[in-house]
């Protein structure tokens, strides 16, 4: 696996090409560790996240919920889905969300299927494989949730933008990922942790040294809140808003789709 330490951008987000090198490169590896990662997923997440994540979640669900109340249905993916944890939390938590989910890896999906069979919630949804930078329907979905994703994304204005298609007017989509903290020396103590005794920590449970050194890299690559919700403003949204979780350890971004076309957007603007 290719080493993606690289310095993290500045200024807007500038996609490297959905064919360039980079790229193809960006997602092998990316099927090449969560594939083999997938089945111990979540046991790995719990132990070396010391279920921070379950905390998170319970940010992204207020979220959640605050869109969907008072509503008769609504049409939900959940993108890059992984093994469902996202999925199966707004499943048993919100009777009027209908909920499809896609992952790029195909044991991820396997797991999150295996999920539903195991704990069950009395709901359908549909599972398959798939690639967030290829498009997946028009005005299709009310709620877009990526959830510990956006950072695998080579192209992400490519992933935004397919998004905000797939998006109905009114529609919101909902980021929740690892970051790191902007400024500060808890920058700096986080950053150390990830790149020097995570790897300690993996090789004592029993997590491929990969794994860590893939998750250091990523974060370093992940924008800045500012940069992404200005991306999702570039391609269309509006009302957006973020926040860091847990001093800078994580983010939860939103953005709405509007009522009106992009192109009378584009002239109220101009």
């Amino acid at each position: 696996m290719e080493n993606i330490e690289e310095k993290a951008p500045n200024g807007s987000i500038k996609d490297p090409g959905f064919d360039s090198e980079w790229s193809r490169k960006r997602k092998q590896d990316v099927l090449d560790l969560f594939s083999v990662q997938a089945k111990t997923y979540d046991r790995d997440d719990n132990l070396i996240g010391g279920m921070l994540h379950h905390n998170w979640c319970k940010v992204t669900m207020k979220h959640v919920g605050e869109f969907v109340k008072n509503k008769d249905k609504v049409q939900m993916l959940d993108l890059a889905c992984g093994t469902g944890f996202i999925t199966y939390n707004v499943a048993k938590r919100f009777n009027n969300v209908e909920i499809d989910a896609f992952d790029i890896t195909k044991e991820m999906v396997d797991q999150a299927i295996l999920r539903y069979e195991k704990e069950g919630c009395g709901r359908h949804i549909r599972f398959w494989v798939g690639d967030a930078e290829v498009s997946y329907g028009s005005e299709k979905y009310d709620l877009i949730t990526n959830c510990f994703a956006f950072r695998n994304f080579a192209n992400k204005k490519l992933a935004v933008q397919n998004v905000f298609d797939a998006l109905r007017p009114g529609g919101m989509y909902i980021i929740q990922d690892m970051t790191k903290a902007e400024k500060g020396p808890f920058r700096a103590m986080y950053l150390f942790a990830l790149k020097r005794l995570l790897p300690i920590a993996a090789r004592i449970i029993g997590i491929r040294a990969e794994s860590p050194r893939y998750l250091y890299g990523t974060v370093l690559l992940m924008p800045t809140n500012q940069q992404i919700t200005d991306l999702l403003e570039e391609v269309g949204f509006r009302s957006t808003g973020s926040v860091y979780l847990s001093s800078g350890m994580g983010c939860i971004i939103t953005g709405y789709k509007p009522n009106n076309s992009l192109k009378d957007i584009q002239n109220e603007d101009s």
